[in-house]
């Protein structure tokens, strides 16, 4: 899947990039468990596993984005509840794909 090179958070400029399995897994070993996305806040930037199918990398880039707009609006601890990060996101992406009219209506 071709990601978007950036995406714009409250007129914060987050570059989004694709890396390696082992380079994400690296770089989170303070956290438990698998990853596949990652956000830094401090750099602006997402980074996603490459290689993975494209409903995955689209579901784990919403996932992302949502902990950023959290992070960004000061919802601390919402932004560490893993659980409720990754259900929106499921709902947001399904949302989207089940009614593409509706968010063109009221989103652009």
């Amino acid at each position: 899947m071709k990601l978007p090179e950036k995406v714009l958070i409250d007129d914060i400029e987050y570059k989004v990039e694709e890396v390696s399995h082992k380079e994400l897994q690296l770089s989170s070993e303070y956290l438990k468990g698998e990853y596949w996305g990652d956000t830094r806040y401090k750099q602006a930037s997402i980074r996603i596993c490459e290689g993975m199918a494209d409903d995955e990398a689209k579901i784990t880039l919403v996932h992302e984005i949502i902990h950023a707009i959290l992070q960004e609006r000061g919802f601390d601890q919402q932004n560490n509840d893993e659980a409720m990060v990754d259900g929106l996101a499921h709902a947001l992406r399904m949302l989207a794909k089940q009614n593409p009219e509706l968010i063109k209506q009221i989103l652009l």
